[in-house]
């Protein structure tokens, strides 16, 4: 049973990270969204996030488990004479991670995807490379403008890494692009199957698949205003600090560490209430688990906790070194470490439970 679930995650992993999805252009992650979870009722806001209801009625609590489908990309801004492609960012990329990679542009008036290349001078030529997207000039193997566009490709198609999918030396450790949210993805998929086959739940759990949270979470606020959740527990693919740079003494994302709970980012206070209770659940069910309070970042749980008159909201996170760039780096115990807090933590919170959140007097 155990290898089974490894396997699916992975599978699922893999499926999620592949996925062409950079932000405002999520329509592949959403159907592997909508395909993984069919048996449940699906309804959409006008962006395109999709919150996924229990199959029927269930009484107790709304509470919402999220994650963000989109990737860090970039569209097309222009093409030169000579068939090179410029790009804008979608998302913050680091300078430096992109000369000589290779990119999958998608034209979205055929449907299919071309490889380009990000342009780099060898040290015969002076060895200078683009340390900024803006600097950047991609090659796809086309001689002029005109060459580009009869491939159908246009000023604001979608741009996304090309990072393989693949198992490291040591068991359980995965490379891929996009972890960042795919892991999240990967979590909120199996954990909203899991709790539909287990049944018996204190509260209605809805899966919701969020959109453009790398341009400033902007398919949260819309979410929040279809859903209107009483309790939110966010799943994310947050930077892992165990790598060269960081100062291990301030590590609090390592990998093989468990599952991160955020008790606060530059962007949110999380319920301090929400994340006792998700501690104790990690500690009862002997769920390994790591405290995290960042001092960069954020997600989308800055845009769900102020919906309305305000939503508990927590953050639980797999750890994944190298977000942000063409391949990132996870350990899978910690994605189903993440999978089985936000399960426990969805069992603990019924009526009285989440009153108790916003009880203040």
């Amino acid at each position: 049973m155990a290898l089974t679930r490894q396997r699916q995650a992975v599978s699922l992993l893999e499926a999620f990270s592949q996925a062409h999805g950079a932000p405002g252009h999520e329509d592949a992650v959403r159907a592997l969204f909508l395909r993984e979870l069919s048996g449940r009722r699906a309804s959409f806001d006008r962006l395109g996030s999709a919150a996924l209801a229990p199959a029927k009625d269930t009484p107790g609590p709304k509470v919402v488990l999220t994650a963000h489908m989109d990737e860090v990309g970039f569209l097309v801004q222009e093409i030169s004479a000579e068939g090179f492609l410029r790009l804008v960012p979608l998302g913050g990329w680091p300078d430096g991670v992109l000369a000589a990679q290779r990119l999958r542009i998608l034209a979205r008036a055929t449907g299919k995807e071309w490889t380009g290349i990000v342009a780099a001078l060898p040290p015969h030529q002076g060895g200078q490379q683009a340390a900024s997207v803006e600097r950047a000039h991609v090659d796809i193997g086309a001689r002029s403008r005109e060459a580009v566009l009869a491939l159908g490709i246009r000023p604001g198609d979608p741009v996304v890494p090309e990072g393989p999918f693949a198992s490291l030396a040591d068991e359980g450790l995965f490379s891929g692009k996009a972890f960042d949210n795919r892991a999240g993805m990967a979590a909120l998929a199996l954990a909203a199957r899991e709790l539909d086959e287990q049944g018996g739940l204190p509260c209605a759990v809805h899966a919701v698949a969020t959109v453009q949270e790398e341009v400033g979470c902007r398919g949260a606020v819309t979410a929040a205003r279809l859903v209107d959740p009483d309790v939110v527990i966010v799943l994310e693919g947050p930077p892992a600090d165990d790598v060269p740079g960081m100062h291990r003494g301030e590590c609090q994302g390592a990998l093989g560490h468990g599952v991160q709970i955020r008790a606060y980012d530059p962007t949110a206070i999380l319920s301090p209430r929400l994340v006792d209770l998700a501690l104790q659940v990690a500690r009862e069910r002997g769920i390994p688990h790591q405290l995290t309070v960042r001092r960069t970042g954020g997600t989308d749980a800055r845009s769900f906790q102020q919906h309305g008159l305000g939503a508990p909201t927590i953050v639980l996170g797999v750890p994944v070194r190298y977000i942000h760039t063409h391949q990132s780096v996870l350990d899978l115990a910690d994605l189903l470490a993440c999978v089985d807090l936000a399960k426990a933590l969805a069992l603990r919170l019924d009526a009285a439970t989440v009153a108790g959140l916003t009880r203040f007097a």
